[in-house]
């Protein structure tokens, strides 16, 4: 059990089932025969991150809590496809290989939405416009065929993903890689909503 703590590193996100998980987790194996220098990220760890708070005070974190039950009082069920391939922050100098999503327009509602909720609970949110993609790994160097090895999946619909529940994230960081651990789970589609004990 680890001790209380003033603040932690945490987000809220949209988690993707296991079916999804595995048909990344394809892809993954499938890009790593030609790319030597990265950092997949593991398929258990896969999420699509609405807000991403790199320090929150636990009282914050409470209210934060409260507000964003909220959310499951308007907002239903929607489905979207996780498609196309790409990088960021360009493909001259690549860091971040992402899997987007189409389409973007009731996940930035929801983006929106949500960060009504956040302001109502007193924490700052990122004013960059949002755009959703699922972060599959990260790249360490080196040179990359890019459009070779992209272009196989550009325009390739990978699955769907319904959206029909919010995860509360606590971030801990450990030597083997960062432990998403849930805090809360707020279902649109029923009336059950999951606090977990995070110890």
């Amino acid at each position: 059990m680890r001790s209380d703590m003033s603040s932690v590193r945490a987000f809220l996100a949209i988690p993707l089932p296991w079916q999804l998980q595995e048909s990344i987790r394809v892809i993954q194996t499938e890009l790593q025969a030609g790319i030597a220098e990265a950092r997949w990220t593991r398929p258990e760890n896969l999420h699509l991150t609405l807000h991403f708070f790199a320090k929150i005070e636990q009282e914050t974190l409470e209210k934060l809590k409260v507000s964003v039950l909220s959310i499951k009082g308007f907002q239903r069920p929607f489905q979207v496809e996780v498609k196309g391939l790409g990088v960021f922050p360009n493909p001259h100098r690549p860091r971040v290989i992402w899997l987007g999503l189409e389409p973007r327009g009731q996940l930035k509602q929801l983006h929106r939405a949500t960060g009504q909720c956040l302001r109502q609970a007193g924490v700052a949110i990122d004013s960059r416009p949002y755009s959703p993609h699922l972060t599959i790994g990260r790249l360490r160097g080196g040179k990359l065929d890019l459009p070779r090895l992209f272009s196989s999946m550009q325009q390739k619909t990978i699955a769907p993903l319904t959206v029909d529940r919010l995860v509360l994230y606590e971030s801990r960081l450990r030597p083997e890689g960062a432990q998403h651990v849930p805090l809360l789970t707020v279902n649109f589609d029923d009336e059950n909503t999951d606090t977990h004990d995070a110890t």
